[in-house]
């Protein structure tokens, strides 16, 4: 039987397709970079990403990254690179990209796209659509619903499905 968080690495191979396939498509107006942590944040995920990362860190024995509390995310090493890049949540893989959510505030209500404000700062006449942006309403969807598979497989956690883990927690268990 599958297990979830298979279910969950197929999705993220799947979204890092069609990142790499955005990345091409605009390659000309990402600034992303090594070392470009505009984007890094303290992060939470949800619970299967969580134990996601957690195993493919612990398959490795992928050293401790040393966290700093006084960086935007506790995984970024002293020159803003990424400690953890293989094994990154999907929001991160993401980050720079045109983006697009369903906005309820718009006039009219419709999708809305978001990327990084460095990415696309010339790119006036750039008119994105479903052809050139990833829509992560459908990413988030399907990532939940991976999620409440992995809590009905794993109830011992005690998590309900609302529930998000601090990613820095993985620090806990390495």
């Amino acid at each position: 039987m599958i297990q979830a968080i298979d279910i969950y690495y197929r999705l993220r191979d799947e979204v890092q397709q069609q990142v790499v396939a955005l990345s091409k498509q605009h390659g000309d107006w990402i600034h992303c970079q090594k070392g470009c942590s505009s984007c890094c944040l303290k992060l939470t995920v949800w619970p299967v990403e969580f134990y996601a990362i957690l195993n493919e860190m612990k398959a490795v024995n992928w050293p401790k990254p040393v966290e700093d509390n006084q960086r935007a995310c506790g995984y970024l090493d002293e020159h803003g690179a990424c400690q953890m890049y293989p094994f990154r949540p999907i929001i991160c893989r993401t980050h720079g990209l045109p983006l697009a959510y369903w906005q309820d505030d718009n006039d009219p209500p419709g999708y809305g796209v978001s990327f990084c404000e460095k990415n696309f700062d010339a790119a006036h006449d750039i008119r994105f659509d479903s052809e050139n942006t990833l829509n992560m309403d459908e990413v988030n969807e399907k990532l939940a619903r991976i999620n409440i598979v992995f809590l009905e497989e794993h109830k011992e956690l005690n998590l309900k499905p609302t529930d998000r883990i601090e990613l820095k927690q993985l620090l806990e268990y390495l």
